[in-house]
């Protein structure tokens, strides 16, 4: 009894709490021109349970984004999607992809069915769309709901801020250099006056690429290439990737991109360590399907954390399944970070378990508890919701084992879900 009497309180203190989103997706919504309506299998097709479904067996094509052009223009597909998607929708409501789905749809939309079938999904379908019609006010009105302080933003894939979004101080970015990363020169021309062609003239874009993005407001930068390869990078002379470079990186064999790679990578790590901008990488789960995990270890970090001090690396999504070996790595390296972004409804056995165990072993200055990861807010709020549930019960049980009290646990709750970030990020 003592654990729930404690775990309420902590959730009350949550609920009280303003919040940072560490990590979300969340574009088109918090445009001015927001874009068109969604319904329910809209909703479905954008959320992580896609990939829940194709594991499942279902095809691809169901789902694929075309299929939902009628929502554009007023009209009404739905159903055809719906009796398509629903023999594969019973195969997977044992995942949490599924279940932490159901919060938001009761919450938001007043959803009262234990379950989406065939008796409730399309009362349920035009409510989602009826709210839709206005995006960008709905949107807004889930995020003062959702108590948000700062969201940091992932939508930015060509190293700009996008200058479209609504201005409104919660709404911070990062951007991406992986295009740099890969050796993309139309970007890295996009940043001179002239060609590129030299390595010195990719640098010299590279740096270009960083000013701006630091004059248009970023406050931080981002990689995802745990999708496309392994995230060792290790150190290679300059010599090396200007022979590379002067080849041809289309005609660059698979050891030499990689070697290129390697060399770009340390030299955007530089960047960040001159333009103090913290470091988002990218490990553990790829979202959807047929990626190699191995790829995503976080320990494959280590050269990188040790060799630029100066860079705050933002270890995301606690490295799932390698949960102890992130942890690990922000207890090892004073500029190495544990973010739960995403795990929450990765899995809510393993988040437990993984911050139960970071707060034993992590300084809780160096752990973020929660981001969103996601495209669209309604899910962003259903993971908060999620993850606040698990922070309190995590929290409550060292205060039930008498590990620290229930002031210190509020304490500590309040860094793990803003302040930590306030810091770190600088808002």
């Amino acid at each position: 009894m003592a654990k729930e009497d404690a775990k309420r309180r902590i959730r009350s203190a949550l609920d009280d709490m303003e919040v940072v989103d560490h990590h979300d997706h969340i574009g088109e919504p918090f445009m001015a021109s927001a874009g068109h309506e969604a319904d329910l299998p809209y909703f479905l097709a954008n959320a992580y349970l896609y990939g829940d479904l194709v594991a499942a067996g279902m095809a691809g094509g169901i789902l694929n984004s075309e299929r939902f052009d009628y929502l554009k223009t007023g009209g009404d597909e739905s159903a055809e999607i719906w009796k398509e998607l629903k023999p594969y929708l019973g195969k997977v409501r044992n995942t949490i992809y599924y279940r932490f789905l159901l919060l938001a749809l009761k919450d938001l939309y007043g959803f009262e069915g234990g379950e989406i079938e065939d008796g409730n999904w399309a009362a349920l379908s035009r409510r989602i769309r009826e709210r839709s019609k206005s995006q960008l006010k709905w949107s807004l009105e889930i995020l003062e709901k959702m108590k948000v302080r700062r969201m940091i933003l992932d939508i930015s894939g060509a190293s700009r801020i996008n200058a479209k979004i609504i201005e409104d101080e919660r709404l911070k970015q990062v951007v991406r250099m992986d295009d740099f990363i890969t050796g993309n020169v139309k970007t890295a021309a996009t940043f001179l006056e002239r060609n590129v062609r030299t390595l010195d003239d990719y640098l010299e874009a590279l740096e270009g690429a960083f000013e701006t993005a630091v004059k248009q407001g970023a406050i931080g930068v981002k990689s995802g290439l745990a999708y496309e390869r392994e995230i060792l990078y290790e150190r290679v002379p300059k010599p090396d990737a200007e022979r590379i470079f002067a080849s041809g990186l289309d005609r660059a064999s698979y050891p030499e991109r990689k070697a290129f790679q390697d060399f770009m990578m340390h030299e955007v790590c530089g960047l960040c360590a001159k333009h103090k901008l913290p470091f988002q990488v990218h490990t553990g789960l790829q979202a959807g399907n047929y990626n190699t995990i191995s790829n995503a270890n976080p320990t494959l970090l280590t050269n990188l954390i040790r060799e630029f001090p100066g860079v705050r690396f933002d270890i995301f999504h606690g490295g799932y399944p390698y949960l102890m070996e992130a942890g690990i790595l922000a207890k090892y390296f004073p500029n190495a970070y544990v973010d739960a972004c995403w795990l929450a409804h990765i899995s809510p056995t393993a988040y437990k378990r993984a911050l139960s165990e970071w707060l034993e072993i992590v300084p809780a200055s160096k752990i973020f508890a929660w981001g969103g990861d996601h495209g669209i807010i309604d899910w962003s709020y259903a993971s908060l919701m999620l993850a606040k549930d698990l922070v309190a019960d995590v929290l409550a049980e060292k205060v039930a084992t008498n590990y620290f009290g229930e002031e210190a646990a509020i304490e500590v709750a309040e860094m793990i879900m803003g302040k930590n970030a306030t810091e770190v990020y600088g808002f």
